[in-house]
């Protein structure tokens, strides 16, 4: 007899639907079911209803993890939160459509519904919904309707698909610095002034001098600033690395790792060499080579910073 696959079940509807009566009478009357809330996940951590962006990062970190830990260990999860954009959905899709299969729960009282039981909601627990936000969820709701199929999304396994690519192109190895190619031994990240006192990671730079030796071109992609061009040079003169390009963030530009490696690999690499594979460590870097450019990336250590 076939297994069944786990199961995710992504409730959708505005505040005051009945999604978390719902819920929570389905995990009463189903075995083997979790219940994941935005909403208590929020009061649970930060005792708030509604949290500043940051804030709704870590949320959104929290409840990832949460539901990925559960279908892992095949149990079924309900996501109770509103749902009402198509790009919401599409992300649960695209995290977890390789591990369950993905359904959906509609909840559509009229809007005067809404606002009687959130005014009651409010009574009774002191959490305020604003008519505005209510008749804001409402409408989202209907463009979704019209933008997004309901129908179930059966389990998917991920598949590995590589960036096309011109094989006449100079063949090439990419290669992080900080945590990767050089070990930071306690300095501080964000200040690459003391990078001549880093450790050379030797089994990386092994890598770089072995493929060096079959032809590759090997070229450093770095998310420290500029401005520590001349340590980072001192670094790997003292090391006896030998690259043939090195590209540093921009002076005084703060966005995030995978942003600015990606506008590096657009402007210097893509259409220009035949990229073998990348060597990094931080996730979210990672994560874009893989997902993103569809570039094998080899994660040389943890890197859930």
């Amino acid at each position: 007899m076939k297994k069944r696959n786990p199961q995710l079940l992504l409730l959708v509807g505005a505040p005051g639907s009945g999604k978390t009566t719902f819920a929570k009478y389905h995990l009463r009357t189903h075995l083997n079911w979790a219940r994941v809330s935005r909403d208590d996940f929020r009061t649970m951590h930060f005792a708030q209803s509604f949290m500043p962006e940051r804030g709704e990062e870590m949320i959104t970190k929290m409840i990832d993890a949460a539901v990925e830990a559960l279908l892992i260990a095949k149990t079924n999860v309900i996501a109770d939160a509103t749902h009402t954009k198509k790009e919401y959905l599409d992300v649960y899709i695209k995290k977890f459509g390789h591990l369950a299969d993905i359904s959906f729960k509609l909840f559509e009282p009229p809007t005067d519904v809404l606002i009687r039981r959130c005014r009651l909601r409010y009574e009774e627990t002191g959490r305020f919904m604003p008519q505005s936000a209510i008749e804001k969820h409402q409408g989202l709701l209907a463009g979704l309707k019209k933008d997004f199929s309901f129908d179930t999304r059966i389990k998917q396994a991920r598949v590995n698909s590589n960036r096309e690519q011109d094989t006449t192109l100079p063949k090439a190895i990419l290669c992080d610095l900080d945590g990767t190619l050089a070990l930071l031994n306690g300095r501080d990240p964000y200040n690459a002034s003391g990078c001549g006192a880093d450790l050379l990671n030797t089994p990386v730079a092994n890598v770089l001098r072995n493929y060096q030796q079959l032809g590759y071109r090997v070229i450093l992609v770095s998310g420290r600033e500029d401005t520590y061009k001349a340590p980072t040079l001192g670094f790997l003169e003292q090391h006896g690395i030998v690259y043939d390009q090195l590209l540093m963030r921009a002076a005084g530009d703060s966005r995030k790792d995978a942003i600015i490696k990606k506008e590096l690999f657009r402007d210097a690499i893509a259409d220009k060499y035949y990229v073998e594979f990348v060597l990094d460590d931080r996730d979210q870097v990672v994560q874009m080579w893989r997902d993103e450019l569809k570039l094998p990336c080899f994660q040389v250590y943890y890197g859930d910073f």
